[in-house]
């Protein structure tokens, strides 16, 4: 990827979590590349779907458990964004605690200016 592409990847990348409104540790000047940030608002959305998407994907093995909420996560600005979340979720008729790392890569497939 030349320099340029990647500059506008970053700063691309940065302003879509942002808009997004789950706070990562590329959010601050004073955040470590691949230190572990908590997640200011993990009742955000698009953290508790992350956390549902992870249920789903460890069900697929075999298992059955129902997915309630996310109540605790870290963010880690690596490659993309590492979360480590602590997720609530049914087992049968007991509620259990698990951990899941979720890894989410932003990838733009096309970035051009509109004529007009």
């Amino acid at each position: 990827m030349a320099l340029g592409q990647y500059h506008l990847f970053l700063v691309m990348s940065a302003a879509l979590l942002l808009l997004n409104g789950v706070s990562v540790a590329a959010a601050s000047e004073d955040k470590i590349l691949g230190a572990w940030t908590p997640i200011k608002n993990v009742n955000d959305l698009h953290v508790q779907y992350l956390g549902k998407r992870a249920v789903t994907s460890h069900n697929l093995s075999g298992n059955s458990l129902k997915f309630k909420r996310v109540i605790s996560g870290e963010t880690q600005l690596v490659n993309g964004i590492n979360y480590r979340l602590v997720i609530e979720a049914l087992n049968g008729n007991n509620m259990g605690k698990y951990q899941a790392v979720v890894f989410e890569k932003i990838r733009i497939r096309s970035f051009n200016p509109l004529l007009g």
